[in-house]
């Protein structure tokens, strides 16, 4: 005989030989060869004229013994694709967790894994993860864990909420039961630590991938690197550069453009040379962003004629002109004091078709003012109404 907990105070006794039920549910149950259970798209709507009748209480009003009783008046047979059908129509949690409750002391049957994960993606739909500990501790001791759609599901609700913390929490919670946190669940949450510059909690989250034996892709490395670069931190992005080097993988032109911008906005212009050569080294072709991540880095810098020379080589082997490019050195022009030529590469770029932006625009305006050219800084300004909205 096995034990199998449900729920604080209530145990169920199976006997070895599977119930019909578990036989059912083993059968809509699905696992990968790592020990993730994963949903099939079999779709378990169950009878809907049951299922509305089922929510249609559920939402009546306030959960207590008329809502059981108008539950039992129903008069169902135990179905497990009844509660999943219902599950994914809630939109209330506790509703949620009342109904399954309720499920559990009316059949006096054990929840079979889709029914668990919906009851999690109705927390997901939610956004409150009270429950959470709860229930994957019964999941646990069931002997399933959540599904990678519904680990997904659940990280990506509290990313589009902007609680990363959250989400964080969610997945430190799967690793407290054992259960393995999805590939998909973790590059995700790293993604959106990278946008609010937290790299120690990317770096957290990289390292329990790792512990979990997921093989990293040049595309998150590039996604830790550029954030630790932002930051400043070049030992740690190096490091990181390093080990993927090491796991025998090449890095690509766009994490090399993104050591070149990265490493060159906090000063390091030697280094992003470095890696302009090293691409070339390596077979990859410089494109429009690596140039003008360079010109902008040069500019920067105050190494004005090493821009030039960079601009006027990506112009000479082009035959449209990279917008982007004229108005990142048009800005280097104007922030290193050369206003004519700021003027002249503006009407360069206007003569080729290609349409200056605002900012480009303003670096003239800016730059005609301080010289006192107030009539030509009006028919810039006219100029610029054609071609481009003024930022008011």
């Amino acid at each position: 005989m096995r034990m199998l907990f449900i729920r604080p105070g209530i145990i169920f006794h199976t006997e070895t030989k599977p119930s019909p039920v578990f036989a059912l549910c083993k059968h809509l149950s699905s696992f990968s060869d790592n020990g993730e259970n994963r949903e099939r798209p079999k779709s378990f709507e169950g009878n809907r004229q049951v299922v509305n009748e089922i929510c249609s209480v559920l939402e009546s009003g306030p959960w207590g013994p008329s809502s059981e009783n108008a539950l039992s008046a129903l008069n169902l047979n135990p179905q497990p694709e009844l509660i999943i059908g219902v599950l994914r129509r809630l939109r209330d949690v506790n509703r949620a967790v009342e109904y399954f409750r309720w499920y559990e002391r009316r059949t006096e049957q054990a929840h079979c894994p889709e029914s668990y994960n919906s009851l999690l993606s109705v927390m997901a739909r939610c956004g409150n993860f009270d429950a959470l500990e709860q229930i994957l501790g019964e999941m646990s001791v069931a002997g399933f864990g959540p599904s990678v759609n519904t680990c997904i599901e659940m990280v990506l609700s509290c990313v589009k909420a902007n609680k990363l913390r959250e989400g964080f929490d969610v997945v430190q919670m799967m690793r407290k039961f054992k259960f393995r946190p999805a590939f998909s669940a973790y590059t995700t949450l790293i993604g959106a630590f990278s946008a609010v510059n937290q790299s120690d909690m990317m770096l957290t989250l990289f390292q329990q991938m790792q512990e979990l034996g997921y093989e990293p892709t040049v595309f998150l490395f590039t996604t830790l690197i550029r954030g630790f670069a932002k930051e400043g931190r070049v030992d740690s992005a190096l490091s990181l550069l390093d080990e993927m080097k090491s796991s025998s993988l090449d890095a690509d032109i766009v994490l090399y453009n993104v050591c070149i911008d990265c490493f060159g906005k906090v000063g390091k212009v030697d280094m992003a040379w470095k890696f302009f050569h090293e691409m070339e080294a390596n077979g990859l072709k410089p494109d429009e962003v690596t140039y003008t991540s360079m010109i902008g880095v040069l500019c920067k810098a105050n190494r004005l004629d090493e821009a030039v020379e960079m601009f006027e080589h990506l112009e000479k082997n082009r035959r449209v002109p990279c917008s982007y490019a004229y108005n990142t050195m048009i800005m280097g022009y104007g922030s290193a004091g050369k206003f004519e030529e700021a003027y002249s590469l503006l009407e360069r770029q206007r003569a080729k078709g290609s349409i200056p932006s605002v900012i480009a625009y303003n670096c003239i305006l800016t730059s005609l003012r301080r010289m006192g050219k107030v009539d030509e800084a009006l028919r810039v300004f006219e100029e610029m109404r054609k071609d481009a909205a003024p930022n008011l």
